[in-house]
């Protein structure tokens, strides 16, 4: 003799009474459980139930039924819900012989307010729907309270990161959009699906989903007009597939505004030379390697002046360009088994003004300029510094520099009459003349690696190779002394940074200050730094783990500000002016106000940076792109 749910014939049609059964949208109020002294053998918890949901939305929840005897014959088992409170969907199950647990769902259908309902629970020996041999005390009576918010107050369960989407992009440019939604409440503990919908076609759109929430991605068409282009993003979250959404989170969709501005792809306005700046004539500038432009610009006035389109898909390295004279000086990138050129192009109009070829090569390393000169390296088999002249791109020069070897370097350096060029072999240093276009010597004992260059001033040639600073004397590359490093790393060289008495040098993550005129370290901070440190306006501008832009102190390495505006994006490029921060990532360029530490101007192109004289910021991107800004 043990109780029995006998299944689920009789316990569905006791549920399609209970949703054919009134109830409607009013109140009711129900009667409590049943105690006669025939019904307390069957006890149920809880007693009394209160459920929150929202409209369009199931609640579930459960109540337990425990026995204390038994029968001699099987029963069936009946819930009705004559308000339609409850859905079909009702589960109940044996936990043992005297227990059993009822799952419930709310009707999705419930309008907002409160619902007051009662579960008529019948035990019968005959068909639970008419229940003609009931059990002694049934039926009992368990009371159910259903709050049923609005779809406003379930629409603030997703916090968008910003109530509308803005961009500006020029129509050969791929701009890709970020924004983000937070979960709340009750969400943070269901489980469904997030789709975005861009309802123009505006964009594609990609989404990774989390706990918490999710990031959204768009990657803007480039088939767009100029002018501005609207579209609403519909951002669903579903139980079943977003794409198809018949069961929605209630609240969903939420609608995000999306306007696209496509911008005139040329703005060849006149071009006004900056008072006071001069060529940038090498990597980072100048022989300091400081990336200092000492001037300040607005960006208000930022325009693209024009693009010249990367001359192969291949891609050798990452290169950048020199200027002189309203000229750029750049070798397009260039393919295996391709002739390489150096070229030179107009800063008016983009207009190629002559070419200089430099034949099958393996390598060649970015141009410097000076003395009416262009001046770059090559590498690989045919290892030579090259001498053009800047008017014609006549060859006035072509000497070996070193032996054969594969390494990347920077631009020559250009100081006065002197030309310094890295090498890979057992000299490290060469300086050439730009009168006589002979070398004048070859000096050092440690090799260089990919990516140097010398840092030269008046007296010194600096290199900061394998933990030590050395310097060579300008006239003869007799050493003059060096600066042993107590935090460094084998195999390796960085570009040394100057600034008066100060020489900075980022290398494995650490940041560190020399002092020329003692001959000493001065002080030392490792904090994940990354790529070549900026000086200017008395202060280091160094990126640290590729996302965020901090200033230090020269004189003894004081954190000033840190700038996190860069997160997720990989920089690797910094130049600095009296006012803004340039910063050069792989796909985007940012400038950030010193004063405020934050971003004001974001490009959706990401490359190596320079600052002509003309006030025009050139972005050189890995794909051999030449990108001008007009920043005046």
């Amino acid at each position: 003799m043990r109780l029995v749910f006998r299944a689920s014939a009789s316990l569905f049609v006791a549920l399609a009474l209970a949703a054919c059964g009134g109830g409607g949208g009013g109140t009711n109020t129900p009667p409590g459980p049943v105690t006669s002294a025939d019904g307390s053998w069957l006890s149920f918890s809880p007693a009394a139930t209160e459920v929150s949901t929202f409209e369009g939305e199931s609640a579930s929840f459960s109540i337990t039924a425990t026995s204390t005897r038994t029968f001699d014959k099987p029963f069936n088992i009946g819930v009705v819900d004559s308000s339609g409170t409850t859905t079909t969907s009702i589960q109940v199950a044996a936990v043992d012989g005297m227990t059993y647990v009822a799952n419930f769902k709310t009707s999705p259908s419930l309008p907002a307010g409160v619902r007051q309902a009662s579960l008529e629970v019948r035990l019968c020996e005959d068909n639970a729907a008419t229940c003609s041999k009931p059990l002694p005390g049934s039926p009992w009576h368990v009371p159910v309270k259903v709050t049923v918010k609005p779809v406003a107050e379930a629409a603030q369960r997703l916090a968008l990161s910003t109530p509308a989407l803005q961009s500006e992009k020029y129509p050969d440019e791929v701009v890709r959009i970020d924004f983000s939604g937070q979960f709340k409440g009750d969400l943070l503990g269901k489980t469904f699906h997030v789709g975005v919908f861009d309802k123009a076609n505006l964009s594609t759109t990609s989404v990774q989903t989390s706990a918490e929430g999710f990031q959204a991605t768009l990657e803007i068409s480039t088939a767009l007009q100029e002018g501005k282009n609207s579209s609403n993003l519909e951002v669903r979250l579903c139980y079943d597939a977003p794409s198809i959404c018949r069961q929605p989170v209630s609240g969903s969709p939420w609608m995000l505004p999306l306007e696209v501005t496509v911008k005139n792809p040329i703005n060849l306005k006149p071009l006004t030379a900056v008072p006071a700046l001069g060529a940038w004539s090498t990597y980072q500038g100048n022989a300091a390697h400081s990336g200092f432009v000492d001037a300040s610009f607005d960006v208000v006035n930022f325009t693209r002046r024009l693009s010249v389109p990367a001359a192969t898909k291949d891609i050798v390295h990452d290169n950048a360009a020199a200027f002189d004279g309203g000229k750029v000086f750049m070798v397009p990138s260039f393919g295996s088994g391709e002739k390489a050129e150096l070229i030179a192009i107009s800063e008016a109009d983009a207009s190629v003004i002559w070419r200089a070829s430099l034949g099958s090569i393996f390598h060649a390393n970015p141009p410097a300029v000076g003395n009416g000169q262009v001046y770059l390296t090559t590498t690989g088999p045919n290892a030579y510094l090259w001498i053009f002249d800047q008017q014609s791109g006549a060859l006035l020069s072509k000497t070996p520099i070193f032996s054969a070897a594969n390494m990347l370097f920077q631009a020559p350096t250009v100081l006065g009459a002197g030309v310094y060029a890295s090498s890979d072999n057992s000299q490290s240093t060469s300086r050439f003349s730009s009168v006589t276009l002979d070398k004048v010597w070859e000096a050092g004992d440690k090799p260089q690696y990919a990516g140097a260059t010398p840092t030269v001033d008046a007296a010194n040639v600096y290199n900061y190779i394998d933990g030590r600073l050395s310097a060579l004397n300008t006239i003869d590359g007799t050493l003059n002394w060096e600066i042993i490093d107590p935090d460094f790393g084998y195999g390796q060289s960085a570009v040394t940074v100057l600034s008066g008495k100060y020489a900075i040098v980022q290398f494995g993550g650490r940041l560190r200050v020399f002092d020329t005129s003692t001959h000493t370290r001065i002080w030392s901070v490792a904090n994940q730094f990354f790529g070549q440190p900026a000086v200017g306006n008395g202060s280091i501008y160094v990126l640290r783990d590729a996302q965020a832009l901090e200033a230090r102190a020269i004189a003894d390495g004081k954190l000033q500000w840190t700038s996190e505006a860069l997160k997720g994006s990989v920089s690797t490029h910094v130049i600095v002016t009296r006012n803004l921060a340039f910063v050069g990532g792989d796909d985007k360029t940012f400038a950030i106000d010193l004063a405020t530490q934050k971003v004001v101007w974001t490009y959706a192109v990401g490359g190596s940076l320079s600052i002509s004289s003309n006030g025009v910021l050139y972005i050189f991107t890995k794909s051999g792109k030449l990108i001008a800004i007009n920043l005046q």
